[in-house]
């Protein structure tokens, strides 16, 4: 499961795949390659339900509201699993889908964002690619959010548990993001917040790791 590349524009073409896309809102391109599995079906519900834990907004989504299937046909939408408000294909498709909603999830919660759409898209070749397509009135929170919900999904593909001290990640760069720090030391910041230094320390270096930070030498994808 990897980023290969992250753009940002207003993508028209598009626009009319989503009726709840807002007219001048420009939207984060993230194309995804994953790699199919026998268990993706069989360790969705425990995986959306682990994030639920340090994301409960996720179980507010509306979901393929407007889906009408194939182009040309007329296949109804995916029914929901129990207590998930996010449709299934039963395919390695589900995972795209999931990174979307934790994406928009995210954008929200740090971004403040008060509406955000996003659709997935899946190429013919190769099939373990996707698009997916999120309104994005930041860039640079949309690239963090697409980085930080990629990696915790992947975590949890891999060890069936979320990473450690995931939740310090999500609260850190709301923070930041809210008071607009320029002067970042983790000395400050565990004063301000009550938290022990070497936590600030870690949170930040895993920041900088997942491109929160403007010019990170560590991003592995270009934006454009």
């Amino acid at each position: 499961m990897k980023i290969v590349s992250l753009s940002y524009g207003k993508f028209p073409a598009v626009s009319q795949l989503h009726r709840n896309f807002q007219p001048g809102v420009k939207r984060l391109r993230i194309t995804l390659d994953l790699v199919d599995s026998a268990d993706y079906k069989n360790n969705f519900s425990s995986i959306y339900n682990q994030l639920l834990t340090i994301m409960p907004t996720l179980a507010k989504h509306k979901c393929c509201e407007n889906w009408s299937g194939k182009q040309g046909g007329s296949q109804i939408a995916p029914r929901l699993t129990s207590g998930i408000p996010i449709k299934k294909m039963g395919d390695m498709s589900d995972y795209a889908h999931l990174i979307e909603h934790v994406i928009i999830d995210l954008q929200c919660h740090i971004g403040d964002m008060k509406i955000c759409s996003g659709i997935t898209c899946g190429y013919q070749f190769p099939k373990y690619r996707f698009d997916l397509f999120v309104e994005c009135s930041d860039k640079r929170i949309g690239v963090f959010a697409a980085n930080l919900a990629v990696y915790l999904v992947q975590f949890l593909r891999e060890n069936q548990t979320l990473p450690p001290n995931s939740l310090y990640l999500i609260d850190l760069a709301q923070y930041l993001t809210e008071t607009r720090y320029t002067r970042v030391s983790s000395n400050s910041i565990s004063q301000k917040l009550g938290w022990k230094e070497e936590i600030v320390s870690w949170a930040l270096e895993k920041l900088r790791d997942l491109h929160f930070f403007p010019n990170s030498k560590s991003a592995k994808v270009k934006v454009r």
